[in-house]
């Protein structure tokens, strides 16, 4: 499957010349990432960020040859890897979600919000403390995250504003957190 940054380019050459590079070297730019990243999750959101940054070098990656092209292609994934983990290392390994202030997100950060959850969450812990949830974050945490509902449909059906959705969410993810950290102890 084509990502959706290659399909959104407008010149067709350009697309076709990107979706021919995507399929050529998908798994060797999977590869060099993974080795990097070693998260499934982390790793699809950083192949995005390196096709972006290869989507901006267009012409120069169509004057190189072969080899030249493969080395930039392995080098661009390799260096965004390494910047993803700068970025990872600075917030720190024991940072989570709750930490950051629900006002400094936005709806359009949505991957990167994902993204912590998922590398926070144990689903396996997750897994043995949801029938203890409310049914209210039950809801919120599977039309969200599982169901990948918008933030409009959740909000019409907890009968609330859509712009409330954002703090319902915050309490279901660290009511989850608290009876993860109670089974854990105990």
């Amino acid at each position: 499957m084509i990502p959706i940054c290659i399909l959104a380019i407008e010149d067709e050459d350009d697309r076709a010349f990107m979706e021919n590079l995507y399929m050529s070297y998908q798994r060797l730019m999977y590869s060099t990432i993974r080795n990097i990243v070693r998260d499934d999750w982390a790793t699809e959101d950083v192949m995005q960020s390196a096709l972006v940054k290869l989507i901006d070098k267009i012409p120069l990656l169509k004057s190189r040859t072969d080899v030249q092209r493969i080395s930039y292609v392995v080098t661009t994934s390799r260096n965004t890897a390494l910047d993803y983990m700068r970025k990872k290392a600075r917030r720190g390994p024991d940072s989570s979600f709750d930490e950051v202030q629900d006002s400094d997100l936005s709806w359009g950060a949505v991957h990167e919000v994902e993204r912590i959850i998922l590398e926070k969450a144990d689903f396996s812990a997750l897994s043995r403390v949801w029938d203890r949830l409310d049914d209210r974050s039950k809801y919120l945490l599977e039309g969200y995250y599982i169901l990948e509902k918008p933030p409009a449909e959740l909000a019409k059906a907890l009968g609330i504003k859509s712009d409330s959705v954002r703090m319902a969410l915050s309490r279901a993810r660290k009511a989850a957190y608290k009876l993860i950290a109670a089974d854990q102890a105990g």
